[in-house]
């Protein structure tokens, strides 16, 4: 049996291969881009508003000519803080009136959601490329695009989702709807919170975009930074802990190579020191001289004048 035992990788078990430049690239060469969008509550609209919503909707889907995937993720709301809001107007509401008013809403709003369960929709549109769209090119190049670099790849699929992302957006306008093509830092909090789902709300992680590649995932926390050292007791040369990583623990060799640096440093520190110290001695050395020659014309003379004149009450007297 071999000594030598390879660690398993998270990402052997993704059919993502990378998240760059807000595309999502899979493992069988086809790349993904992903769009949020708004909703609009059907059921309030007019009869009318919901005819022309139905009639643009269905031009819109005859007017695709490429696959289109719709998802809905539906996750439990946590409306914490929406309640705190609407105590805080309460209590800053003057008018008793609509004090009374907030206050039976938010009892609506309790039993509603001890009743019921409070569901957060979000619609997203996706619109993937393929090799295989390229047609006899394509196919031909088949082996090759497997070697292919990612730059290549992503010209590729820009070429080919551009037109169809701008497509959707303006008929997607016509329904009163806003769609948006997610960055690469939403898409990575957007799968991050697929395969670790939180029991309500959306995870906010403490994330590199680069380093959800590596092999191994470290815990995305903020780690304590050690206290840095002084300058007399040496200089320590290991480089701040990132976000989501391990300390660095100090090594002894380190300090054994920065323990020579010392003498040098205090010498240098040294002979600045007394380079100041001579050019400040000069300067007040100088500054006296200046000073001397004036100083007795300034001061004696103004308390001799003012004593040597006459008093104008003792001429009246």
């Amino acid at each position: 049996m071999s000594k030598d035992k390879t660690k398993a990788s998270t990402q052997e078990h993704l059919d993502i291969e990378d998240i760059t430049e807000n595309m999502v690239i899979l493992k069988g060469g086809n790349v993904a881009m992903i769009m949020s969008t708004s909703a609009v509550n059907f059921d309030i609209l007019s009869e009318a508003e919901q005819d022309a919503t139905i009639y643009a909707y269905a031009a819109f889907l005859n007017s695709l000519s490429f696959a289109l995937q719709i998802m809905i993720r539906s996750k439990k709301a946590d409306i914490t803080s929406y309640y705190q809001h609407l105590e805080t107007s309460m209590r800053e509401q003057p008018n008793p009136d609509l004090k009374r008013q907030i206050q039976k809403y938010m009892e609506f709003i309790q039993s509603t959601v001890q009743q019921k369960t409070i569901l957060d929709k979000q619609f997203y549109l996706i619109i993937t490329f393929s090799p295989l769209e390229l047609g006899i090119r394509g196919l031909k190049k088949q082996p090759a695009n497997r070697n292919k670099s990612k730059a290549q790849v992503i010209s590729e699929a820009r070429i080919n989702l551009f037109p169809k992302r701008d497509h959707i957006i303006k008929q997607t306008a016509r329904l009163g709807l806003t769609a948006q093509q997610l960055s690469t830092k939403d898409l990575i909090e957007l799968f991050y919170d697929i395969y670790n789902p939180a029991p309500t709300g959306t995870q906010r992680i403490i994330l590199d975009t680069a380093s959800y590649t590596a092999p191994m995932v470290k815990p995305a926390i903020e780690s304590p930074m050690p206290a840095p050292l002084s300058n007399m007791g040496g200089t320590s040369n290991v480089p701040p802990s990132p976000v989501g990583a391990m300390p660095m623990p100090i090594q002894p060799a380190a300090q054994t190579i920065a323990q020579p640096l010392q003498p040098a440093n205090q010498q240098e520190a040294l002979k600045n020191l007394q380079q100041a110290t001579a050019s400040a001695a000069q300067f007040v050395s100088q500054r006296q001289q200046t000073i001397a020659p004036s100083q007795p014309v300034a001061a004696p003379p103004s308390t001799n004048q003012t004593a040597q004149q006459p008093n104008p009450y003792n001429e009246t007297q």
